[in-house]
């Protein structure tokens, strides 16, 4: 089952993203996380920094067996990568390049990391 942490009033609460029902409550951040992995409850994505990964929503990301970015409701996260800076979820957008010329990129909306574009810079102004 996935379950997400939210912290609320000082406390630490596992809570179902389906129904939102608090579980359990916790002190402490590390005791909601044992208890979550001691019960096999699936727990978000989390960043480098620690942070579990949110979408542009709030939504809680998780990773299916598969390792594809889903929601809680199954949900797959289409045009999504994990950020390789710092973790979070980057985006497929169009951006302008430093010559402003515009190419398709994974943008983290986190970190503002910009990777994976193409076409590739070598590639562009080649000819057929």
């Amino acid at each position: 089952m996935k379950v997400f942490i939210r912290e609320k009033d000082g406390r630490y609460q596992l809570v179902n993203p389906y129904t939102q029902e608090v579980i359990s409550e916790f002190s402490d951040v590390s005791d909601a996380v044992r208890e979550a992995l001691d019960n096999d409850l699936q727990l978000p994505l989390r960043a480098v920094d620690g942070e579990f990964v949110i979408d542009k929503e709030g939504n809680p990301v998780y990773i299916n067996e598969k390792g594809i970015l889903e929601l809680a409701d199954g949900t797959l996260l289409e045009e999504c990568r994990i950020c390789p800076k710092c973790g979070w979820i980057a985006y497929w957008e169009e951006v302008m390049d430093e010559d402003k010329e515009p190419r398709e990129c994974y943008v983290c909306p986190h970190c503002g990391n910009v990777f994976g574009c193409t076409p590739e810079p070598e590639d562009i102004g080649e000819g057929d």
